[in-house]
């Protein structure tokens, strides 16, 4: 039993419906109908009652998910308290950075921030497709550059500016000889789609979900950029990204193309909703202030009002 389990017995003990659970927890149903029997297995109770097309707790279920509850208050307790003794030892900020994070404006927030605050120690790390959000939600990072579109209340989003839409090709692919090349050409192309454990509207993003009115044809599910870059080049996928991917790296047998009618990408930092660590706040401070006066340092790059119609936006 591990505490993602617990997690997800609450859930769906406030839901009482699998999918909304699911969704609720950023997880596929059928792995979250997966964990949730092994708890019951490992705990050797039925705490859900799955009869007659409902889902209901069962006596053992409620007694478990109060238990649940006060275990997960206590870890949340202890935690934090963890966290203030360490801070008050040390002023560290943990930087999390999502592939390309924000392009070429990235190096100049981050040594505006060294300037602003030298005596605070800075980590980076990288993220995943599957852990851009969980990292920072659960106190890995204090900051994250990620991509728009996400939606989760456990974080708070500053977008910083949007840039056009990149296809990546199989260089031998019968698009590649265009130079520019519209969303109708590519809905219907089997497509690399993120884990089901990534966010899920952002997943449905890259993938053109959100054009087509639903799912396409998948090629490969990935976790990471280098895995989907891979996939172009060798199992004759495509994919979309933001132009700052493009120039950063790219697979020997692959190819990009600018999406000529696409909506635009926006590149954001994301920090801890409630966050109020002066330092977080800093950073966050600076960031805004060199995206409004130096965004253009990322080729392409529009203030992110200025996006075209259809770009998604932080709630």
């Amino acid at each position: 039993m591990d505490i993602r389990q617990l997690q997800y017995a609450i859930a769906l003990s406030e839901t009482l419906h699998f999918g909304r659970a699911a969704e609720s927890m950023h997880i596929a149903q059928s792995a979250f109908s997966t964990q949730i029997a092994r708890l019951e297995r490992q705990i050797g109770a039925q705490l859900f009652d799955r009869s007659a097309n409902r889902v209901a707790l069962t006596t053992a279920g409620e007694a478990f998910i109060l238990r649940a509850q006060e275990i997960l208050a206590q870890i949340a307790d202890a935690s934090m308290e963890a966290r203030i003794l360490h801070s008050a030892g040390q002023s560290q900020l943990r930087i999390g950075l999502f592939y390309e994070s924000a392009g070429e404006l990235t190096p100049l927030i981050v040594a505006a921030f060294r300037r602003a605050m030298p005596d605070v120690d800075l980590s980076f790390h990288e993220l995943t497709m599957v852990d851009q959000v969980e990292a920072l939600a659960n106190g890995d990072v204090d900051a994250a550059f990620i991509r728009s579109p996400i939606a989760d209340k456990r974080i708070q989003l500053l977008e910083l500016f949007a840039e056009p839409r990149f296809v990546g090709l199989p260089a031998g692919h019968p698009l590649a000889g265009q130079d520019a090349i519209k969303t109708q050409d590519l809905v219907d192309e089997a497509f690399v789609v993120a884990s089901p454990m990534a966010p899920p509207q952002w997943r449905g993003y890259w993938s053109f979900d959100d054009l087509r009115g639903g799912p396409g044809r998948v090629a490969a599910s990935v976790t990471s950029v280098p895995e989907s870059l891979n996939a172009i080049a060798y199992q004759g996928a495509v994919d979309t990204f933001p132009g700052s991917a493009t120039r950063l790296h790219r697979a020997p047998g692959m190819v990009y193309r600018q999406i000529a009618d696409g909506s635009y990408s926006p590149s954001a930092l994301a920090t801890r909703s409630g966050e109020h660590r002066v330092h977080v706040q800093a950073f966050r401070n600076i960031a805004q202030q060199l995206a409004l006066t130096s965004f253009d340092v990322v080729p392409g790059a529009v203030p992110i009002d200025d996006a075209p119609n259809g770009t998604p936006r932080a709630a």
